[in-house]
Parts: structure tokens; sequence; C-alpha cells
């Protein structure tokens, strides 16, 4: 566990997990209403880093946990801290998208476009598969949640928090707004390093890709005014309007060299230099998928509708 003040009364907690990024950050709220961006895996390592944190910063119980996006390192361990009394908050559609996954309806789902639109091959979609259902193990669907409207302004620590909606990674990706401050809690929205991979889920019974709403969010977050930002993983960054613009470019430079080369899953493949791995794999298909929705939008919404 590693735990620093970022800002008056607000701490960032690096804690270890067990997955491609090696390290979550989950932030505290000190003050009137304590409060935890994120809540990481469901593991009982993480669990104890938190309560050791909160031990150390003298809170004796988190009045909420607001999350950013659904996925197991970011919601995961938030039925654990609803058991100890915290609220819970989501965004309603990821909250669906959090249902479908631990229904298993996403998987089936990803197994019917994956392998009949995307063209991965039987053996290669049963490892991906494979491993994508590991990590319903890290999750735990709470009982009762709070559904969060976008713009809602939220009382946090000693001040409050604006709800952004920053779609992209998933459909319903919520970004923290510290206006006051200035501070932008990005979740997997803005990265430091890379570019998140965009996601990609049902609109009216088709497959889209989260890259041409994530584009638009890049805008809407370009002009929010932020003075810096404190993302998910890796070390936090001033200037969020700059790695927006940084972010936006790189994403169209690699459409402009973006060549098709027959199916989704050879594209995906050819990134990874043929060599394949389930966890990249995924990652890259939905690079590629994204790439196509905005070099070829006609084509790729036509090969939405098949699915």
């Amino acid at each position: 566990m590693e735990l620093k003040e970022i800002a008056p009364e607000i701490f960032c907690l690096k804690v270890a997990i067990d997955l491609s990024e090696e390290h979550v950050n989950l932030y505290i709220l000190r003050g009137k209403v304590p409060t935890l961006i994120d809540a990481g895996t469901n593991t009982p390592e993480v669990y104890q880093a938190i309560q050791e944190a909160l031990q150390e910063l003298g809170i004796q119980r988190l009045e909420q946990v607001l999350l950013t996006h659904w996925h197991v390192d970011h919601a995961g361990g938030a039925e654990n801290l609803r058991k100890d009394g915290a609220r819970i908050l989501i965004g309603k559609r990821d909250y669906e998208e959090w249902v479908d996954f631990c229904s298993g309806k996403s998987f089936k789902v990803f197994e019917e476009y994956a392998g009949q639109v995307w063209g991965v091959p039987p053996e290669q979609l049963a490892m991906i598969l494979k491993y994508n259902k590991k990590l319903a193990y890290l999750t735990a669907l709470p009982e009762e949640v709070a559904k969060i409207e976008v713009g809602e302004v939220i009382p946090a620590g000693n001040g409050t928090l604006k709800t952004i909606l920053t779609p992209g990674h998933t459909a319903g990706h919520m970004s923290y707004y510290e206006e006051d401050l200035g501070l932008l809690f990005s979740g997997d929205f803005l990265l430091p390093d890379v570019v998140p991979y965009p996601g990609a889920w049902l609109e009216n019974g088709a497959i889209v890709s989260g890259l041409p709403s994530y584009m638009r969010a890049l805008e809407r977050v370009e002009f929010l005014g932020a003075k810096a930002y404190f993302p998910a993983h890796g070390n936090a960054r001033r200037t969020p309007a700059s790695r927006c613009m940084e972010i936006r470019n790189q994403i169209l430079r690699q459409i402009d060299r973006y060549t098709p080369s027959g199916s989704v899953y050879a594209g995906g493949l050819e990134l990874s230099k043929g060599h394949f791995n389930p966890l990249s794999a995924f990652a890259y298909m939905h690079y590629v998928f994204g790439w196509d929705s905005l070099k070829f939008p006609s084509t790729a919404s036509k090969t939405a509708s098949m699915s």
C-alpha cells in the first residue's frame, strides 16, 4: 500500500492488483463526507489495504464509494465496502453492463459477435472467453447501488464532485470533477502513458465501438477547464486539456496508418506481430474495430447490423 496526499484532505491510495496492470489508484476524500473513488478488485489484499488507509487517515467509516466504471479492477471490491455501510454509486449504463458481465450475458454476446463478425477462430475465441470468465471472480455485484445522473453534483469530502460523462472505454464511464480545485478524477478515461482501449457494446441490437464517443468525450473534457487529472493507473498529470489533444492526435495518426487486413481478428493479430495472447488479442481487436468505425463509418455500421 502506498498512500499520498495529492491535495488538501484528498489522498491517492496505490494498491497492487494481479492483472495486466500491476497497480490501481483509489482516491480517498477525507472530511464531512468520507468518500472513496473506485474500489479495486474483490480480493482480501485490496480490502485490507483500503482498511489500513482509512485507519491511517482516521476515517472510521466510508460514507460512499463512487465508481468510474464497472471493470473488475475498479468496481470489483465495492460489495465488501457496502457491507461495511458505504453507499455505492455508479452510472446507470455502466451498472447495466456490470449486471450483464456478472450474469454471463456479455460473454454470450461477445462469443456470437467475435466469432461470426470479427472472424476469431473457435480455439482462440475459447481462450479469450476462458480468460475473461476468470475475471468474474474478481468482482461482486452489490446488493444495492445508487445510479448517478450525468452532471449530478455529489457532496464528497469537504467539497463536491461533479459527474462528467466520459464514455468510450465503457458505455457509461464517469469522471469526477472537483470544480473548486480544478481536479479531475479520470478513471480509465485519461491515462498518462497509453490510450485506453475502446470498448464495444450493444446499441439498438447492434455492436458499436466506443471510439467515436470517446473522441467526443475528449473534446468535452478538453474545454472543461480542469487544472490536473488523477488517473486510475499511472501518475497524476497537469493540464488535462493537453493530454486530451495528445490522445486525439495519436488516435488520428493510428487511423491514418491503419490499413484493413481482412477480419478484425487478422488486424488484431497483426498488431501483436502474429503472436496470440488472449488479453492482448481482446484489446487489439477493440482498437481495430474502433479504427474501422472512424475510418469507414458506413462499413462499420453495416457490419454491426449483421450481429
